[in-house]
C-alpha cells in the first residue's frame, strides 16, 4: 500500500507552498495563512513520529482555517494509523469527490491521485457488522438502548450490516428497567459478522436507561395519562412530551433517509468510469448534498425532540407539586439551534 509516496515533511512543505498560490484561501488574512502552514507542518511531523492523534488534531485545525486536499490526505493517513478505517475512507472520498479546477495547485491534484490509491488499499480491510435483537425485548425495540463501543446506535442501523473498523468491539443492549446484555466481537480485515443479543421484555412503566423516559422513536414518549383536577402545568407538560416524541420520530425518519442517500452516492461513485463524465459527477454531488441535508434534519429533529420532551417532563413534575399561579403562561418554541418551552409562572 502506497501510504507515503511523499514523506510527511515534504507533504507539509507542499501544502505550505500550495497555500501561497494565487486564488487559494483569498479570504484569509496573512496571519491565518501563516498559522495554517505552521499547523500543517506540525501535523506532518507528528504523523512522521506516528503520533497519529496529535497529527489529526493539528491537521484538522489547519483544514478549519484553510481548506486544502493535502490536509485531508494526511488526516486520512493518521486515521489509518489509528485503525479508524471507516473515518479514513470518508476523508479520502471527500478528496476524490472534490472537483478541482484546471488551475488548482499541483499538490492538490497529487493529493487527489494519492487518495484514490490509498482508498483502494483500505476498502478491502473494512469489516461489516450486523446487530440483531432477539428475545422478548425485541418485540418492543423502541424501549431498548443499543450501544457500540459506548456510542449510541440509531434504530435505523439495527438488523442491517454497517461498515466497521477491524478489531475488538463491544455491543451492549439494555431494555428499560433491565440489566444490560453485553457481547464482545472481534473482526479481522474485511471480515463480516453478526452479533445477536437476547434482551428481556422492558419492565412495566420503566423509563429508558438514559433516563429520558422516551421511546427510541417507535411510538412517541411514554407519558402519564391526563390527570383530573390538577395543575394546568401537567397538561402543558404532556403536550411538550408529545411534541418531543414527534421530533424524535422525525429525526429517525431523516436518519434513514440520510443512510439511503449516502449509499446511493457511494454506489453512483463506484459505478462512474474514470474519468467520470460531468453529468454523472453532477449527480454524485447532488446525492452527497441531499444526504447532508437529511443528516442536518436528523440532528435538528433529535435535538428539538429531546429538548421539548425534557421540558415537558419537568413541567409535568412541577405541575404535580403546585397549582399554576394566576397569569402564568407557557409556550413551546423551536429555533435553529434548539427547542423547548418558555413562560412565566
Amino acid at each position: 500500500m502506497r501510504l507515503h509516496r511523499l514523506a510527511p515533511l515534504a507533504a507539509a512543505a507542499t501544502v505550505a507552498l500550495a497555500l501561497l498560490s494565487p486564488g487559494t484561501a483569498s479570504s484569509q488574512t496573512a496571519e491565518e495563512k501563516a498559522a495554517a502552514r505552521s499547523l500543517a507542518q506540525q501535523g506532518a511531523e507528528a504523523l512522521q513520529k506516528k503520533d497519529y492523534a496529535e497529527a489529526i488534531d493539528l491537521l484538522s485545525r489547519a483544514e478549519a482555517i484553510i481548506h486544502a486536499p493535502p490536509h485531508l490526505l494526511l488526516i486520512g493517513r493518521g486515521q489509518v494509523g489509528l485503525g479508524k478505517l471507516v473515518a479514513a475512507r470518508e476523508s479520502f472520498l471527500k478528496i476524490i469527490r472534490e472537483e478541482l479546477p484546471a488551475s488548482a495547485p499541483a499538490a492538490f491534484k497529487r493529493a487527489q491521485e494519492d487518495a484514490r490509491t490509498e482508498l483502494a488499499a483500505i476498502e478491502p480491510r473494512i469489516g461489516s457488522l450486523r446487530i440483531v435483537l432477539t428475545g422478548p425485548g425485541a418485540t418492543d425495540p423502541a424501549k431498548v438502548t443499543v450501544k457500540l463501543d459506548e456510542q449510541g446506535v440509531t434504530s435505523a442501523l439495527i438488523g442491517v450490516h454497517r461498515p466497521i473498523d477491524p478489531g475488538k468491539h463491544v455491543v451492549t443492549a439494555t431494555a428499560a428497567g433491565r440489566s444490560p446484555v453485553t457481547q464482545e466481537v472481534s473482526l479481522g480485515d474485511g471480515e463480516k459478522k453478526e452479533v445477536s443479543l437476547e434482551v428481556e421484555a422492558p419492565a412495566a412503566g420503566a423509563a429508558l436507561p438514559d433516563g429520558s423516559g422516551q421511546t427510541g422513536g417507535g411510538g412517541g414518549p411514554v407519558g402519564p395519562e391526563k390527570p383530573q383536577g390538577t395543575s394546568p402545568l401537567k397538561y402543558v407538560g404532556i403536550a411538550g412530551m408529545g411534541l418531543g416524541g414527534a421530533g424524535i420520530i422525525a429525526g429517525t425518519i431523516f436518519t434513514v433517509m440520510f443512510v439511503s442517500k449516502s449509499g446511493d452516492a457511494d454506489a453512483a461513485f463506484k459505478a462512474c468510469p474514470k474519468p467520470c463524465p460531468d453529468d454523472q459527477q453532477a449527480n454524485i454531488t447532488a446525492l452527497d448534498e441531499a444526504a447532508a441535508s437529511r443528516g442536518t434534519g436528523a440532528i435538528v429533529g433529535f435535538a428539538a425532540g429531546a429538548a421539548l420532551a425534557g421540558a415537558g417532563v419537568a413541567l409535568f413534575l412541577i405541575g404535580g407539586k403546585q397549582d399554576k399561579p394566576a397569569g402564568a403562561s407557557v409556550m413551546p418554541y423551536v429555533a435553529p439551534n434548539g427547542a423547548g418551552l418558555v413562560g412565566r409562572f
